[in-house]
């Protein structure tokens, strides 16, 4: 089945083994202004393809008005925060994960994105399950190079760019999460990967 709709309203109406999350993942660039990282605005193309229709085009760019920033916005891209000082998006990731019917969910989340490892990793701990913590390196996306408005990345110095997925068994204990430990894996190995027996 393919649906459309918002991802909290969804999650009432299924349920299944496994839930794979790929939310959009902002940007950690505190310089960066929130209308250059909407997916919505990046991925337009894609809706017209999809639609087959004729949108009205606006900017050098030539986007579909309907993606604009008050049109278009997922509570994953925000970059205010909560009253307690918490950016909004790390009570939405912990809402997602919480309230997926599923026996097993992969979170795959960017290190440069708004929610930090760190961060993501509290939610995990507070949910008393078994984890199991994969490490996969990419080349920086076409954002990473923008630096003329920006003065450049917060994160350069991270350690390039790296892509994690989180393995939930919600079905599993509630113990407390014992020391992180990441796995990492080589994409060019698929041999390897698709060899791999997971920890639980």
């Amino acid at each position: 089945h393919v649906y459309q709709k918002d991802i909290f309203d969804l999650v009432d109406d299924i349920e299944v083994d496994l839930a794979y999350c790929d939310p959009p993942y902002g940007s950690s660039n505190e310089l960066m202004p929130p209308s250059r990282v909407r997916y919505a605005s990046y991925y337009h193309i894609w809706k017209t393809i999809c639609l087959n229709d004729k949108p009205k085009l606006v900017g050098v760019a030539n986007r579909r008005e309907d993606v604009g920033d008050t049109i278009s916005s997922s509570v994953f891209e925000e970059f205010r925060k909560n009253n307690e000082g918490q950016y909004i998006i790390i009570e939405a990731i912990e809402k997602l994960i919480k309230n997926t019917p599923a026996k097993y969910v992969v979170l795959s989340y960017n290190n440069n994105g708004r929610a930090t490892f760190e961060a993501i990793n509290d939610i995990l701990k507070n949910l008393k399950k078994k984890i199991s913590i994969f490490e996969i390196d990419y080349k920086k996306n076409v954002m990473a190079t923008i630096t003329r408005t920006t003065s450049g990345w917060i994160n350069d110095t991270n350690g390039g760019n790296k892509e994690y997925l989180f393995l939930i068994d919600k079905n599993g204990g509630t113990e407390i999460m014992p020391e992180i430990k990441i796995e990492k894996i080589d994409i060019r190995d698929l041999a390897l990967v698709n060899q791999r027996k997971l920890a639980f």
